[in-house]
């Protein structure tokens, strides 16, 4: 993989008290084009951060360590003056931990055992938003108010980018800091990935926990050259005023009973991919509901105020 920027190659710190998991992922992002700095202890993690800002460009870390935890880790991240995009690595199914990260601005989680490569394809997609983040946001601050409308194709190397340029200015405009506009673009990729995995191309989520990433993604090309699959469509409208950012994204499948999905808060759908993305979605935004025919997914935030 090339640099993500021109001057240098991306800095990832990993932080995992198991020796066995430094040296795995290491290895593979090292292979990916990336320096990799690898500590045992978040509190050493802490001090590299505080004294070289601006140096790292992403930091993973398990939640589960011996002193400091990976949570009080990314809780201190966020703090600090120039803050890191934060990747939680959770395991033993623990729920709890998942929500709390979140929360708290992870910019993503993965459940131990992980799929390595689900694993990258997360830190390619932080790193590409955090380089891209730096380069747009001059002007957001002058904004007070933008609608607009897109029609977008089915294509998954676009997720990413929508959900960057329709959260770039919440910042800049003075809506929200930085940890909630974060949020607020993983909410809306996980939404805009339903919108076209499930919706126009009709993949069941269970097929990516019975057959993996791999065989889910060879469906997904299957049907991007497929009818009545390849010339669906998404509309994304967006919205955004001094009060509050609006999103409503709609497919063309037949829609579904959002009635009837399962509590992603029970253990048991947490970690199923069919439960992760509405759980993120209804952690971090204020107002989410459906239109009647279950294809548009409303979402709204309102501005944090703070107190001066």
């Amino acid at each position: 993989m090339t640099a993500l920027t021109e001057n240098r190659l991306p800095i990832i710190l990993v932080v995992d008290d198991e020796e066995i998991i430094r040296i795995t992922l290491q290895k593979k992002f090292a292979r990916m084009g990336f320096n990799v700095l690898s500590f045992e202890k978040a509190e050493d993690a802490l001090y590299y951060l505080k004294n070289s800002p601006g140096e790292a460009d992403l930091l993973l870390t398990d939640i589960k360590l011996r002193r400091m935890d990976g949570i009080e880790l990314l809780q201190r991240v966020n703090n600090l003056d120039d803050p890191v995009p934060v990747l939680i690595i959770s395991g033993h199914g623990n729920v709890e931990d998942a929500i709390r990260a979140l929360r708290y601005g992870a910019s993503d989680y993965i459940r131990k055992p992980f799929d390595i490569n689900d694993l990258a394809s997360s830190v390619r997609s932080i790193l590409k938003r955090k380089f891209e983040k730096k380069e747009t946001e001059i002007f957001g601050q002058y904004k007070q108010y933008e609608k607009s409308v897109l029609i977008i194709p089915n294509n998954p190397d676009l997720i990413n980018t929508i959900s960057f340029n329709l959260t770039r200015d919440l910042v800049p405009a003075g809506l929200f800091n930085y940890t909630t506009s974060e949020n607020i673009a993983l909410s809306l990729k996980e939404s805009i990935a339903n919108a076209m995995f499930h919706g126009n191309f009709g993949i069941d989520s269970s097929l990516r926990d019975s057959g993996g990433m791999k065989q889910f993604n060879e469906e997904v090309e299957i049907r991007r050259n497929q009818e009545p699959y390849k010339d669906r469509v998404i509309k994304i409208t967006y919205e955004l005023t001094p009060e509050y950012v609006y999103y409503e994204i709609e497919d063309q499948g037949k829609g579904f009973n959002y009635r009837s999905l399962p509590d992603p808060r029970d253990p048991e759908n947490f970690f199923k991919n069919s439960g992760r993305g509405l759980l993120i979605i209804r952690i971090h935004m204020d107002e989410v509901s459906w239109n009647s025919a279950g294809n548009a997914i409303i979402m709204k935030k309102y501005k944090v105020c703070r107190n001066a």
